[in-house]
């Protein structure tokens, strides 16, 4: 079924009143018994269906060369989340032809603050149907070994 306004949709991140952003109680109620696995899907909503992707919010305050959000990420899917200064740092040194694919930027001397701020303005943006994440969710439980 293709997405409709219809859908229930569901914000996946805001930001606080100190800039900080957190995951939205809805998508906690929804993703939150997923721990990391759910960070990792969002991680793959904000880059690639592809591995190295799923660590985009591995972040705990480490960045070398940009200004990190406010809030001190400790890798808990409740408290506040920033993005890692990785991917950033490559896109800007690239053109947009570069090889392998997933690591090219678009070439227009944008620096590493730019690129990271993107991904946080995708971040605070994005909004999925309920019952995607729901479908999502219930794929994922199920391929994970039983306990």
């Amino acid at each position: 079924m293709p997405v409709s306004r219809n859908d229930e949709w569901i914000q996946l991140a805001a930001l606080s009143e100190r800039d900080e952003i957190f995951f939205t109680p809805e998508f906690l109620v929804i993703m939150g018994e997923l721990g990391w696995e759910a960070k990792a899907f969002v991680g793959h909503l904000l880059g690639l269906w592809h591995d190295p992707f799923e660590h985009t919010l591995d972040y705990w305050g480490n960045a070398k060369v940009t200004r990190d959000q406010p809030g001190k990420p400790d890798g808990d899917l409740e408290g506040p989340q920033d993005v890692v200064e990785h991917w950033a740092t490559i896109w800007a040194g690239k053109g947009k032809f570069e090889s392998p694919t997933h690591q090219a930027g678009i070439g227009l001397g944008l620096g590493p603050e730019w690129y990271r701020d993107i991904l946080r303005a995708k971040l605070v943006s994005l909004q999925i149907p309920k019952r995607l994440l729901v479908e999502y969710r219930e794929a994922l439980k199920s391929a994970l070994p039983k306990e």
